[in-house]
């Protein structure tokens, strides 16, 4: 089967979906598929790759702005080209490059699945600040066109994307939940191959927690950060590692913190020494507004870290309370300090919910990833589902939707 993924971000950008795509890609290709990724075209990148056989990259017209990280690429005859030549084509973004690649491919016939890896009521509200006409405006038209007109399958790895889903109107029959895995040859407990503390003049007997991932709004930096030197105050032994890059970076690494000097921020770091921070670590803090069970999470866990985390409609088959902290309000810089100093205190807790939090994620691969992502495949070009966009368009379901923003 010839798979297209259409996504906003991908080398050399470096965030959560493009190492999805490092891990998922190539057990796609190994199960015998053949997939060709249209994402914008940047400066010193070549329009047409293959960086290995079976795997295509197809770089589109991209304008050079972008809103938070998120670049809008345009169509263009690339993607014209690897969307009439897929079987079936995977959105990753709500974006231009995301939406009207979709439309491009329902207008060639092509059945269409998007990979849910955000809510976009979480960025409207908390990353664009948007009114809240338009904000009701974006999210009907997005469920009751987008979603409802023009995609035929819906993919998640976590319980709070689906129940987003759930909430916009979704039909739990074309959800599939699709975990994600993490390749535990390079995260694990072992040996680190850098001495992460000694190049950071971290004392040896010190107390560290890290956060690894983009500094962005979404991941509620501010208030983690106000949380943790409210901690370092009364934790002298405390230090806090800030692993990544990101649109904040700067406004976020330059914050007049009391206890600045304990706080690290390294700015991006490469795949083959992300190990190493971890394991330099006692534990992970990820209060994000966006999930509460990502990549990082589940690399700090199979790294044998405690982790503290968001209780928002976390996935309870992973994420609970025997092997994560779970933050009830992650606004308050005050609950985020009290776990920090849960977990700085008690070195038997610590070891406690790490060691469970490692069990759970140790039966976890990506073949069982791809073999639930083609389930959801196999549902859409097998569905007869009749196509309901004008009536759609006609009849919105406007009191249903606004019932469920008020909520949120």
């Amino acid at each position: 089967m010839k798979i297209c993924f259409l996504c906003d971000s991908y080398k050399p950008v470096y965030d959560g979906v493009t190492r999805y795509f490092d891990y998922v890609i190539p057990a796609l290709v190994k199960a015998g598929h053949e997939v060709n990724l249209v994402c914008p075209k940047f400066e010193n990148t070549p329009y047409i790759e293959h960086p290995f056989p079976g795997f295509t990259v197809s770089r589109c017209f991209n304008p050079g702005f972008n809103e938070e990280g998120y670049w809008f690429a345009l169509p263009d005859q690339r993607m014209y080209k690897a969307i009439k030549e897929a079987d079936f084509v995977i959105t990753h973004s709500p974006a231009t490059i995301g939406v009207l690649g979709a439309i491009l491919a329902k207008m060639m016939s092509k059945k269409v699945g998007i990979f849910i890896h955000q809510d976009e009521r979480v960025i409207l509200r908390n990353v664009l600040h948007t009114p809240r006409f338009w904000y009701n405006v974006t999210i009907i038209t997005l469920s009751q066109i987008f979603y409802a007109g023009i995609i035929d399958v819906f993919f998640c790895a976590t319980e709070r994307f689906k129940a987003k889903l759930l909430d916009l109107g979704v039909p739990e029959e074309r959800i599939f939940r699709t975990t994600f895995a993490i390749n535990k040859e390079k995260f694990h407990p072992g040996k680190p191959k850098f001495d992460i503390r000694k190049r950071h003049g971290i004392p040896k007997d010190a107390i560290v927690s890290i956060y690894v991932g983009r500094l962005a709004k979404e991941k509620n930096i501010k208030n983690l950060l106000k949380g943790t030197d409210k901690a370092m105050d009364e934790a002298k032994n405390l230090y806090a590692l800030f692993v990544g890059d990101g649109p904040d970076w700067e406004n976020y690494s330059s914050f007049p913190f009391k206890n600045k000097e304990r706080m690290i921020f390294t700015g991006f770091v490469p795949e083959e020494e992300l190990h190493s921070h971890y394991v330099a670590a006692d534990f992970f803090t990820s209060p994000s507004l966006n999930e509460s069970s990502c990549f990082t999470v589940f690399e700090a866990m199979s790294c044998q870290l405690a982790v503290i985390t968001s209780a928002f409609r976390h996935d309870k088959d992973i994420i609970h309370k025997k092997n994560v902290i779970l933050v009830e309000n992650i606004n308050d810089p005050e609950e985020i300090k009290e776990a920090i100093l849960l977990l700085t205190n008690n070195p038997k807790l610590r070891d406690e919910i790490s060691r469970q939090g490692k069990e759970l994620i140790d039966n976890r691969n990506w073949d069982n990833h791809v073999k639930a992502l083609l389930r959801g495949v196999n549902y859409a070009l097998t569905s007869r589902k009749k196509k309901k966009l004008l009536r759609t368009i006609l009849k919105p379901k406007y009191r249903y939707l606004q019932k469920n923003i008020k909520k949120k």
